[in-house]
């Protein structure tokens, strides 16, 4: 039998509230944690691969309007995101003279700093954070805030990027598509920290934070922490390498 799918995946919710994930063609994912390929005879752009969870709070494409109520709403409720790099390679790193963990250092700092500024200057605030919901990058700095100042959290992906994500007990919505998950991410929020970032950072989210009257808060991480003044706003290929250096040129 043929599944009917395309490259953004598919989610499914058993009878028993578990939910599995499932993509075609994407070999890459193949050794990341609880992945199975269940037809690992069949040529490398049919395999089928999916990722079981037992534990982990789900909410479906049609469930976001219940995912914000039991989530993020509330008495005096801000909901603070923060965008950047999914990941930072070494090779990178070195070529943009940043140490290693630096920039992900630097935006848990910038995050908790404007926190506490927030909790400082409006006694009794409800403060929540919105993210995509991998362990990777900025998503894994909110995380691991979060889980630090006892915050209230809401993950956004989508089927095929739910493969990077734990299974555990922090609540995700899922939508159909990565377009879609990005604009429920914007949604979601009253004020985005831009940290840099590529093409997603600055086409879909800076953009999307104008056009539905969100706050935005461009910080150039990289520029601040690198010996060499960072990346270029854009590549040799014309494309974006940093977000919030393209924004502010």
């Amino acid at each position: 039998m043929t599944v009917k799918m395309n490259k953004e995946g598919l989610i499914k919710r058993h009878a028993d509230g578990s939910h599995t994930v499932t993509v075609r063609g994407v070999s890459y994912i193949a050794n990341l944690p609880g992945v199975v390929c269940t037809n690992p005879d069949a040529a490398e752009a049919e395999r089928i691969y999916t990722k079981h969870f037992t534990k982990k709070p789900i909410y479906l494409p049609h469930e976001y309007e219940k995912a914000v109520r039991e989530n993020l709403q509330g008495r005096d409720v801000i909901v603070l995101g923060m965008n950047g790099y999914s990941s930072l390679t070494p090779q990178k790193c070195s070529e943009w003279g940043i140490v290693p963990g630096a920039y992900e250092a630097a935006c848990a700092g910038i995050l908790e700093s404007v926190i506490q500024e927030l909790e400082n200057a409006y006694p009794g605030i409800d403060i929540r954070l919105g993210h995509g919901a991998s362990s990777m990058g900025v998503d894994g700095v909110i995380l691991a805030v979060a889980a630090k100042r006892n915050k209230r959290q809401l993950g956004h992906f989508c089927p095929r990027f739910m493969f990077y994500v734990e299974d555990d007990e922090i609540p995700v919505y899922v939508a159909k598509t990565q377009t879609d998950y990005a604009n429920a991410f914007i949604d979601s929020l009253r004020v985005l920290v831009a940290a840099n970032g590529r093409e997603q950072a600055f086409r879909h989210d800076i953009n999307a934070v104008f056009d539905k009257g969100k706050h935005v808060i461009p910080v150039n991480v990289l520029r601040s922490i690198s010996t060499t003044g960072g990346p270029p706003a854009l590549n040799a290929d014309g494309k974006i390498e940093d977000a919030v250096a393209y924004f502010k040129r």
